[in-house]
Parts: C-alpha cells; structure tokens; sequence
C-alpha cells in the first residue's frame, strides 16, 4: 500500500555560481544601452537563505557538504543525488511499508534557520508523465540515524497536495492535511512556510493549503522525492530548484 493509499484510508564539487548563499538581486529594472531599460529575473532569497540550481552531478547531493541525506546520515531512508540541473530519486519504493522516501536537509552545521522559515522549488515535469511519484518540502526537519523528523509537504502525480508529520522513527508519520491541487505542470512553483505552528502552502503565489501543528518547533528546510511505480523513473517529475530561507 502506498502512502496515498494510506492517507486517503486514514483521512560532486560545489560550484558556487550554482549553489549559492543569498545573493543581493539588481533592481527590477537597469538601464540599458541607448537609454532603454530591461527588467531582471531574480530570486530573492531572506538573509540566512540557500538557493540551488543542482548544478553538480553527486550521489548523494553534497554542494560542499551542506547537505544531510536519508541514507547516509538517517540510515533508514534513501538519498537525494542530482544531475542535469535537477535533484534526482535514488530508490523507488515500490512496497510499502517501508516509506523510505528520499530525503534530504540543508545541514545546521552549515547554516542554522530559524523556526520560521520557508522552502521553495521549481517543478520540472516531462510531459504526458503520469507515473506514481511524490516530489516533497521539507520543513523543521532533522535527520539523524534511524531517525527522521519534521514536516513534509508533497505534491503527487495524481494531483493529491498533502501535508505530513514525520514523527522520528521508520514509517511514523500523521497524514495533517490534503487537498486537490490538480496535476503538476513544468515550471510551477511551490513554497512551503512555516511561522509559529501554522504551515502554508502556496502554488504560483497562490495558498492552497494550511494547517497548525505545535509538534515540532526547530529543524532545517530541505526536498524529497518519492517514486512509487515500477513505470516511474528518477528525471521525468522531479524539482529543477530549491531556495530555502528565514521569515
């Protein structure tokens, strides 16, 4: 049984130009030759921010050492790698139990955030895919050995939007909330927040879902990604980036 299926039941070498701290942006326009101007496409990231483009090839995602992964550190989970610009599966759970997603979080030793915080990426999905796959956000998440904790927020190919408690230990979780959200296109963007104990979850700007939780009160921002078809592969629904930072 999937953890849909679940849900529904029961409710390389960093290269710095690619993975980056926060960078100040331009303004949203510059002048130009001839006295014209042109607007400017940047991310803007809260001081104490992370954005990443997975400019790297590694298994599993390093950029310098920043990052905490599910198989490496939390032993019972799986990795995160990336490749081709975007973050890459490395398991697919084709039974379940276990849900050992493939997770990763930005490192503490690396950069601390705050309670409040924020993750966001950008989806990459090829088109006609339909597979079953979960990309994720994390928030307040720690992963130590055998154990990971924190929320996750996912996004399925069948167009499910959930929100999930991870309580620590292999396959305990609490489904909090869902909603239809409708298929995934290339390009969309999805932020997860977190301020105080209310979760928001917002598509293309838009909020799409909220819900409170007073369980977990610290913990890093980070990704996941969850195949779970044999028909599903690692590169046709995936994220192509990640920023994360303070509110």
């Amino acid at each position: 049984m999937k953890r849909r299926d679940f849900i529904l039941a029961s409710s390389g070498i960093l290269v710095p130009a690619l993975a980056r701290g926060a960078q100040p942006c331009p303004p949203p326009q510059v002048g130009v030759a001839g006295g014209g101007s042109a607007s400017t496409n940047c991310t803007i990231v809260s001081p104490g921010g992370y954005s990443t483009s997975f400019g790297t090839t590694e298994n599993p995602i390093s950029e310098g050492g920043k990052w905490v992964n599910g198989k490496a550190v939390g032993v019972q989970w799986n990795n995160i790698a990336t490749q081709n610009g975007a973050a890459a599966a490395t398991s697919k759970m084709l039974t379940a139990p276990p849900y050992n997603d493939c997770i990763a979080h930005i490192s503490s030793s690396y950069m601390a955030f705050n309670a409040n915080q924020f993750a966001e990426g950008t989806v990459y999905r090829a088109s006609g895919y339909t597979a079953g796959h979960e990309i994720e956000l994390l928030l307040r998440f720690q992963i130590t050995a055998n154990n990971a904790r924190g929320y996750e927020i996912y996004w399925s190919t069948n167009g499910g939007l959930y929100i999930v408690r991870w309580n620590g230990p292999l396959n305990d979780f609490n489904p909090l909330a869902t909603t239809s959200a409708g298929l995934a296109n290339n390009g969309d963007v999805v932020r997860a927040e977190i301020s105080g104990n209310t979760i928001t979850v917002k598509i293309n700007g838009n909020t799409r879902l909220t819900y409170s939780d007073s369980k977990w009160l610290s913990g890093q921002p980070g990704i996941g990604l969850n195949p779970y078809e044999a028909s599903s592969d690692f590169s046709s629904y995936t994220w192509s980036d990640f920023t994360a930072g303070n509110l």
